[in-house]
């Protein structure tokens, strides 16, 4: 497993920096005379010695390692991420308000109705069926997940045109409510640590069943869990404190899809289904509620998905 790879990747290391301290005594000078006693010539002499098969795989195994951890640990898709306050999209003052947020506190969930106007939402389907060809499969197994995707940001150029206006506002909106989390005190999450992507994640569920297994958007496994390199790989989903979800669906939508919500504060699986009508927004906490996406079956089905990163306070 990942844990017992890392734990010999560590005892590589481990006798690759001992071989060097072992180098460095052979070849340093004899500290009882007052001048060096030693030559290039007798260095060359140590190194020939030193410098075997053996010693020559385990300093390739080392420098690997060094680089496979590397990559694992600069894997991100935060590089280019901003603050909250970066974020601000006034247009969402007016749809996300302080009671939203203390029912987000007391239920870890939240659901607004019609974020979107009839036009918005009308123009933003448009703008998501345009990109249908640009979606792919996701990295998941698919008996996990079955949707296609697509990483979608405000300045992006796909077939020499942009996202369009309606698809821009819709990411706007998701991008702005960590501002807000903040402005209303938001008391679950540190209020300075907030880390908003760049990208939101459009989703586009086929009319043939497609389903999303039950899930956490929030990696909560423990480094010994998942070993040092899952761990490294991981740090995206580590971070992640709030989903936030806006549906571009038919207002009257009724093919299935629905967003099954477990309640985190109830040992038994009760739940609620969500029906993914089009301009609904849904906030939930990334780290507490579980949750799957059920069966699709009359028409594809879009949502928009940003995920806040950031320090719990619990």
């Amino acid at each position: 497993g990942g844990t017992t790879a890392s734990r010999v990747w560590a005892v590589v290391l481990a006798c690759q920096v001992l071989e060097g301290s072992q180098l460095l005594r052979d070849i340093s000078p004899d500290r009882t005379h007052s001048t060096r006693s030693y030559s290039f010539a007798s260095i060359a002499v140590m190194l020939r010695r030193r410098i075997t098969v053996d010693n020559s795989a385990l300093a390739a195994v080392s420098l690997a390692t060094i680089a496979l951890f590397g990559e694992a640990a600069a894997r991100t898709d935060l590089g280019d991420a901003q603050g909250a306050r970066d974020c601000r999209y006034p247009p969402l003052s007016s749809i996300l308000t302080d009671d939203h947020i203390r029912e987000l506190e007391r239920r870890h969930v939240v659901i607004v109705d019609n974020v979107l106007s009839d036009v918005d939402l009308r123009y933003a389907r448009e703008n998501v069926k345009a990109l249908r060809s640009h979606m792919e499969k996701s990295v998941n197994d698919t008996s996990v997940r079955q949707d296609m995707i697509l990483s979608v940001r405000e300045g992006d150029h796909l077939d020499g045109r942009d996202h369009g206006d309606a698809l821009v506002h819709c990411i706007r909106l998701l991008r702005g409510i960590p501002y807000l989390l903040g402005k209303f005190d938001y008391s679950k999450i540190k209020s300075h640590s907030y880390i908003v992507p760049r990208q939101c994640q459009l989703s586009r569920y086929a009319p043939d069943g497609s389903i999303y297994v039950r899930h956490l958007d929030r990696c909560n496994s423990t480094l010994q869990e998942m070993g040092l390199l899952g761990w490294l790989r991981a740090s995206d989903y580590r971070g992640r404190v709030i989903t936030a979800i806006l549906y571009l669906n038919a207002r009257d939508w009724d093919g299935g899809g629905e967003l099954r919500l477990f309640d985190s504060n109830n040992s038994e699986n009760k739940h609620r289904d969500i029906v993914p009508s089009g301009g609904k927004l849904v906030l939930f906490d990334s780290s507490k509620v579980e949750h799957q996406v059920l069966a699709t079956i009359d028409e594809d089905r879009y949502a928009l998905t940003c995920w806040t990163n950031g320090l719990l306070n619990y």
